[in-house]
């Protein structure tokens, strides 16, 4: 029943208004139980990540390691000065993000009342495997309902630099698609997608995975391929802050195409677009 248009109606002006049902409900099931499970994972890593926020290389990482990033301070002033410094660069976020609680130990932010990092650890963790089993299922659904090849995979001419960089500006103008254009993804949004869905989340799972003692007892080999597990710590969190770009871009475009519109779309799965009638 996707693409199927549903209810057609002419508006008094000059447009034809149409719903049809956009959104399968096993999309629709896996869409908002995977967003349950990402929201988890970053909530839950970020309190996990102010235990200790320096980023390393390679399988040691402490104190006496240099760090290829940290959240670091100056305390020599009477009110401590705190910066993020990556490699020979700080910036200083005094009084926006930091906080010391005794030289070296410094955190992003204050715990809630009644934080358990042993209880946070093992949330993360259920919500690893609940979204490693949830993007399985997705890609299983993308690939037998023919989604990965009608909508996700870029069309002849789609790829072309004209195509891509009208897209871009477009987006930079926050310009919205009108009519049959917005049945369908734009170049940009399918790159996104694909990029996100087939190298974002796996890496983010797999690096996530190897600092996990029962998982690399088993694939040891997971420390080869990510250069330890100081790297796949670091490697973990970029893609971690990627797949958070990506989320708040995907909000900031549904706004801009329409959010209410678009929110109903992957609720009930039916989507309302207009299309000027020719003369």
């Amino acid at each position: 029943m996707e693409n199927q248009t549903i209810h057609q109606e002419t508006d008094p002006g000059s447009a034809v208004s149409s719903s049809y049902q956009r959104h399968p409900l096993a999309t629709r099931l896996l869409h908002w139980t995977s967003a349950i499970a990402i929201f988890t994972l970053l909530w839950t890593g970020f309190w996990i990540f102010n235990i200790h926020p320096r980023l390393y290389w390679g399988d040691v990482g402490n104190f006496d390691t240099p760090a290829l990033a940290e959240l670091t301070a100056d305390t020599s002033t009477s009110i401590p000065e705190i910066f993020i410094k990556v490699g020979d660069y700080s910036l200083e976020v005094t009084g926006l993000i930091g906080q010391v609680r005794r030289m070296p130990f410094i955190r992003v932010a204050a715990y809630p009342e009644g934080f358990k990092f042993g209880g946070n650890r093992a949330l993360h963790f259920t919500a690893a495997w609940a979204f490693v089993f949830g993007w399985l299922l997705f890609v299983y659904h993308l690939i037998s309902s023919g989604r990965l090849r009608d909508n996700w995979l870029p069309k002849t001419g789609e790829m072309s630099p004209r195509n891509i960089g009208r897209d871009i500006l477009n987006h930079l103008k926050l310009r919205r698609a009108h009519g049959d254009a917005a049945k369908h993804y734009n170049i940009l949004q399918k790159l996104a997608y694909l990029i996100v869905m087939f190298a974002v989340l796996p890496l983010m799972l797999l690096t996530g995975l190897t600092m996990s003692n029962s998982v690399t007892t088993a694939w040891p080999f997971l420390f080869d391929l990510f250069g330890g597990r100081q790297s796949a710590r670091t490697l973990h969190f970029i893609f971690a802050f990627l797949v958070l770009l990506f989320i708040l871009i995907h909000v900031l475009q549904l706004f801009v195409a329409g959010f209410i519109n678009h929110l109903r779309g992957m609720i009930t799965g039916v989507f309302h677009i207009k299309v000027e009638k020719k003369s």
